[in-house]
């Protein structure tokens, strides 16, 4: 019997990564990145204390995807896209991704990843252990969190 741990930190729970509600499966890495432009409004001739106030931008959104590459699917066809080939010109349409696990209680919690483009497409082969795996950009127009359940 395993015991569950009696912390408030996030130590093991089950993780799902859908894309167009379908699993992804095999990933090596899946790293959601916010950042935004901070500007700082400076007061002039003051050589000692001059910024005035820091004015935050636009927060940008950027998913990288990494998947170990397999015989009966590539990253394309893992992301829920329905076309021969790999190339990214025939692309169309954004995907929907979800991110969704559940802790040892059973609660699961979802993060929405809207409209989401695929921006870059690499495929890497690495030699020492001959495994091919592939890595996605990914811009997603809106993230948002679902209910916790």
């Amino acid at each position: 019997m395993t015991l569950i741990p009696n912390t408030q930190t996030v130590v093991s729970y089950a993780y799902t990564i859908k894309a167009n509600g379908k699993r992804i499966g095999t990933l090596q890495d899946f790293s959601p990145d916010q950042s935004r432009l901070l500007d700082r409004v400076r007061e002039l001739a003051n050589v000692v204390d001059d910024i005035v106030e820091i004015v935050p931008g636009r927060t940008e959104f950027t998913i990288n995807i990494t998947r170990l590459e397999l015989y009966t699917a590539n990253m394309i066809d893992a992301l829920g896209y329905d076309i021969t080939g790999t190339s990214l010109a025939q692309i169309r349409d954004p995907i929907q991704i979800i991110e969704e696990w559940t802790g040892p209680t059973g609660k699961r919690r979802t993060v929405i990843y809207d409209r989401c483009w695929i921006k870059d497409l690499k495929k890497t082969v690495h030699e020492g252990t001959t495994t091919v795996t592939e890595t996605a950009t990914v811009w997603p127009e809106r993230v948002y969190a679902g209910p916790v359940t």
